[in-house]
């Protein structure tokens, strides 16, 4: 046989990635999609879009804080691997794998671990690095998975013949929904719910609240630019928590005096005030129970302690007396004798 001679052509092999003009790349699509995925974990402290482009160059858009020698060894060994396999790469304690030694040259200043996905077709690539080792369990993976599914619908929809604007918004609102639900800590189908709630409040279509879900969840971190001011919902929540502190409320009235459902109002108050309705209702009570220990005068009033955290709905009179302690520093007595 001649060894000369060209081989027969191989139908199954895998097709070479579709290739962009450096200029066809949207950056700024690409670098807010970086900051999403910096949201997936806590852990995560940069994230990385590398899109090869025509002329053998690569176009880069990146989010967060990492050495410019560890991206470069981050380039060289996982990205590159997935890039050529087409398959994720996770490294879950990068100190002790034995694939990268270039990356552990560059402690301390290499992430404790690692992810990079396949973005499809076009062959590019996100890549996530932690603080911490086995950030990038299955549950962060799937998160991630959802970002990097957009990114490469992004890609592939730009200035393609024949894409599809449906499934891009199909991909915009299932990233949403993962987001969302692992900062709320619910489940997909309860995110999606919140998702649907949001729109008929505000008489939006899905696929806009979605958006305005990933633009929330992904902007810049608090300290980089200054916090919106409390939505009107939630004052109006705040409100007629504190006018009914004395009777008692029910969640799902609260919800309806602030035009929210219940899921709604508990994910407003999670959000912008760190804690849920009831736990801000007891604050409120707390201090009014305070505040008329203060103001009584036991000898002339004949009012006891017990008098007045019943009247604010604390019924036992130990735990309110430990939970007053924590509070102010002293006990319920010891204002009221003041």
């Amino acid at each position: 046989m001649d060894s000369t001679a060209p081989a027969a052509p191989n139908h199954t092999a895998r097709p070479g990635p579709l290739r962009l003009d450096a200029e066809q790349v949207p950056v700024p699509d690409l670098t807010r999609l970086c900051r999403h995925a910096l949201r997936v974990s806590g852990a995560v402290r940069w994230a990385q879009i590398a899109v090869p482009v025509r002329h053998g160059t690569k176009v880069t858009s990146s989010a967060g804080e990492l050495s410019s020698a560890a991206a470069d060894a981050v380039g060289r060994g996982p990205r590159a691997a997935a890039a050529r396999s087409g398959v994720p790469v996770v490294v879950d304690d990068v100190a002790s794998d034995q694939r990268w030694p270039a990356l552990r040259r560059e402690s301390p200043g290499a992430p404790a671990s690692l992810l990079v996905l396949p973005l499809g077709p076009v062959g590019g690539t996100l890549s996530l690095a932690a603080d911490t080792p086995w950030t990038f369990d299955p549950e962060v993976r799937a998160v991630a998975g959802e970002v990097a599914r957009l990114a490469g619908r992004v890609l592939t929809a730009r200035d393609q013949p024949g894409s599809d604007p449906g499934a891009r918004a199909r991909d915009v609102v299932v990233a949403a929904r993962a987001l969302l639900a692992r900062h709320e800590q619910v489940s997909p189908d309860a995110a999606f719910e919140l998702l649907l709630e949001r729109a008929h409040r505000y008489s939006e279509t899905v696929l806009a609240c979605a958006e305005q879900v990933l633009d929330e969840l992904g902007g810049a971190p608090a300290d980089e630019q200054t916090r919106p001011p409390e939505p009107a919902t939630l004052r109006r929540a705040i409100a007629y928590l504190e006018e009914h502190a004395s009777v008692d409320v029910d969640v799902a009235d609260v919800a309806a005096a602030a035009g929210l459902g219940v899921r709604g109002l508990q994910m407003a108050f999670r959000r912008w005030r760190d804690t849920t309705p009831l736990a801000y209702l007891r604050e409120v009570r707390l201090a009014r129970a305070h505040q008329e220990l203060r103001d009584a005068d036991a000898r002339t009033s004949g009012e006891t302690v017990a008098d007045i955290a019943a009247r604010w709905h604390f019924t036992h009179p130990g735990r309110f007396s430990v939970t007053y302690r924590e509070r102010y520093g002293c006990s319920p007595s010891e204002t009221l004798r003041a």
